[in-house]
């Protein structure tokens, strides 16, 4: 595989720490040929920290004629995934497009469109569903250990002043005066279509697809152009109904939580705080016992490179589709659709 990275911006530092670690554990033969980034400042610094030896260049077309890329990890601003998704299809190029798919879900179709006029491997990054403690809880619930799901809660909080990406200030060379993630044209919404990706994933990998939602949007950062509280209630097709909350503030302490919650007729299934471990609660261990080691949200970043490169070398399908990762997107769409007309929404009748 030879790699290129669109955009060298704090996510996809992540996915750089995340495709090096898998090259020295694995040995694969996957070189980083190029860096794309209009902003040449933080395109060197991702050089520098990663001692790599590849050009850079701020444009796709320039790469592509210079190098052998085969392959793209695309982190830019939603806004931008439209126009580099297409040129990397034009190019035949294997992507990897960071959530959501677009800004709006005229642009997601567009992109979805050109994309099966590929033979080339599309997949677009929600990383959740590769979560070690994701995967461990839907092996427990098929196992029925729990008894029948009633319900489940999936909770993110955050402040932006301490937020383990420092995702909301603005990179070195940036010309903007706040970070893109505040604005509502760059990002096609608020918490929800972002991070809110995260959460949701998770429940329609558990529970099937989300019927329907009604749900409260609230705006306490003052700096977020879109929802920065989304509360809302989920009923899906298994009958199950559960409870999302996301929150940003600026400067809020907040106390411990648990990022997701699932009640049975027999006991409790809990993601462990900030997402690492899974814990047991029945009636032969009332107070609590941890099954599953500490992975952590992070470690999903490796394992969701691992399927893209399995899917561009060795020919595997991706876990998850396109089509099936427009789910997250389409339910942030009914849950905004849902805040202003005030009434139960259904995801998959949005077109």
């Amino acid at each position: 595989m030879k790699l290129a990275f669109i955009g060298c911006g704090r996510i996809a530092v992540v996915h750089a720490e995340s495709v090096i670690k898998y090259v020295s554990d694995t040995k694969h033969p996957i070189e980083i040929v190029a860096l794309i980034d209009t902003n040449l400042a933080s395109a060197e610094e991702f050089k520098n920290k990663y001692n790599l030896s590849c050009k850079i260049f701020t444009q796709l077309e320039e790469a592509t004629q210079e190098t052998a890329l085969d392959s793209v990890i695309i982190s830019v601003p939603h806004y931008l995934h439209e126009d580099l998704a297409l040129k990397a299809f034009s190019q035949k190029l294997n992507v990897l497009l960071e959530k959501p798919m677009a800004h709006t879900l005229d642009s997601a179709h567009r992109i979805l469109d050109q994309s099966k006029r590929s033979d080339n491997i599309f997949m677009i990054a929600e990383n959740s569903q590769y979560w070690p403690e994701i995967l461990k809880i839907k092996d427990l619930l098929l196992d029925g250990v729990i008894g029948e799901v009633v319900t489940a809660k999936a909770s993110f909080r955050q402040s932006s002043d301490k937020d383990i990406f420092d995702s909301y200030s603005v990179l070195d060379g940036d010309t903007e005066s706040k970070a893109w993630r505040y604005s509502l044209a760059a990002t096609g919404g608020g918490i929800t279509i972002d991070g809110g990706a995260h959460w949701i994933r998770p429940l329609r990998f558990w529970f099937g697809e989300i019927k329907e939602t009604f749900c409260k949007f609230s705006y306490p950062h003052p700096l977020m152009e879109g929802e920065s509280l989304s509360q809302a209630i989920f009923t899906f097709e298994n009958s199950v109904t559960a409870i999302f909350e996301g929150i940003l503030t600026e400067k809020t302490v907040f106390s411990k939580d648990y990022p997701f919650r699932i009640t049975g007729t027999r006991g409790e299934i809990m993601v462990g705080y900030e997402g690492y471990g899974v814990y047991i609660f029945d009636q032969e261990h009332p107070d609590g016992f941890q099954l599953f080691d500490r992975h952590g949200y992070i470690s999903s970043f490796y394992h969701q490179f691992h399927d893209f490169y399995s899917c561009t070398v060795l020919g595997k399908t991706p876990d998850a589709s396109p089509e099936y990762s427009l789910g997250e997107m389409k339910v942030a769409l009914a849950m905004e659709k849902s805040n202003i007309e005030k009434m139960w929404v259904t995801p998959h009748k949005l077109i």
